[in-house]
């Protein structure tokens, strides 16, 4: 097999394919479900290419649900976009049910060989592939969360490694949050107060940014949120923590909030796939959920930056941070609850 599997998690601020070969770098997007997640795929690729002309690159799209004409179409705006230099060394391949096409020529029988490989590598991982980490989500929770627990100022490079990303994109977030920032002459940074506008941006795409998985039970008798903890601290996970209704009462235990109506937890994720097996050792009857009228026993949010910020455990489970809590809150329609633990938050921070 040419194409080797990169290391995702080697140091550094520049991207990596999935896969390269000599001359060749291909990313792979698995069961992609929208044109967005195309156009991102083929700019990452193209950014490569004009940092490196020396590159063909190729993005490799495995059970698309979006049509090859959707897909002509959008190769057609890339050809009208790109520089000649960098659309000449791009392709788009896809593989449907087992069939091999090209944009804008079909792969050759000795690399249909190698796509199949790569397919079948793909999907051999145990647990779920999850999507490309929206960094600059990730970048401003860390930041959030920073202000909020009075920690100080922070480096590009230290907020760069948290979230696991390049130190361009800390920059470019932090400029967009304009005066929201506070820069410090040895050039480290920190929010000034709160980012209201950016914070209600967040709230719309929070669902993408974490990706979030739904369990509901299949018994008629579903187990209490406390016996689902009391099982997972069995398990030991340090990579796993309760947020939710739990997290924030954690937080401020003044909350007004009678019950636990569901176990909230979040999965840090920092590679590209989640082992949810878990979920069956906490209860065999719980089962995925995508009905959004079925209210579910147990969410899954997954954490893709680099470093958790969990906080302090209690027994053996750490708590989710305060903003993942936060989060967690809006999701559940709690939107009283939620303006009261962020005011909350905040005025311990102002009285710190």
């Amino acid at each position: 097999m040419k194409f080797k599997k990169t290391d995702q998690n080697k140091p550094g601020d520049s991207y990596r394919p999935d896969w390269e070969a000599k001359g060749i770098w291909l990313e792979v997007k698995t069961h992609p479900q929208a044109i967005r997640t195309i156009r991102d795929g083929l700019l990452q690729l193209a950014y490569a290419i004009s940092e490196r002309p020396d590159l063909k690159a190729y993005l490799f799209l495995i059970e698309p649900s979006i049509s090859e004409m959707r897909l002509r179409e959008e190769w057609d705006k890339a050809e009208k976009t790109f520089r000649p230099e960098i659309i000449k060394k791009l392709i788009i391949f896809t593989c449907k049910e087992g069939r091999f096409i090209g944009i804008p020529t079909n792969p050759s029988p000795e690399l249909c060989e190698d796509l199949e490989l790569i397919r079948q590598d793909e999907f051999s991982h145990v647990g779920i592939r999850l999507p490309t980490p929206v960094y600059n989500s990730e970048i401003l929770k860390i930041l959030i969360y920073r202000w909020l627990m009075k920690q100080g100022p922070m480096t590009l490079n230290w907020i760069g490694e948290a979230a696991g990303c390049a130190y361009r994109t800390v920059a470019g977030t932090l400029e967009s949050l304009g005066n929201a920032i506070l820069r410090h002459s040895d050039r480290s940074v920190e929010l000034r107060f709160f980012p209201k506008d950016a914070w209600i941006q967040l709230l719309a795409t929070s669902a993408k940014s974490r990706m979030t998985m739904k369990y509901a039970d299949s018994s008629g008798q579903p187990r209490s949120p406390d016996s689902l903890i009391r099982r997972l601290k069995k398990l030991q996970r340090s990579d796993i923590a309760v947020g939710g209704v739990l997290g924030a009462r954690h937080y401020y235990p003044g909350i007004d909030m009678i019950g636990t109506p569901r176990l909230d937890l979040a999965v840090h994720c920092p590679d590209k796939y989640a082992d949810i097996s878990f979920v069956e050792q906490l209860d065999p009857a719980l089962k995925k959920e995508d009905n959004p009228e079925v209210p579910p026993a147990l969410v899954l949010h997954f954490i893709r930056r680099k470093e958790n910020i969990f906080g302090k455990s209690f027994d053996v489970l750490p708590w989710a941070d305060p903003v993942e809590c936060l989060l967690d809150l809006h999701e559940m329609k709690l939107e009283p609850q939620a303006l009261d633990f962020l005011n909350t938050m905040i005025s311990k921070e102002k009285n710190q």
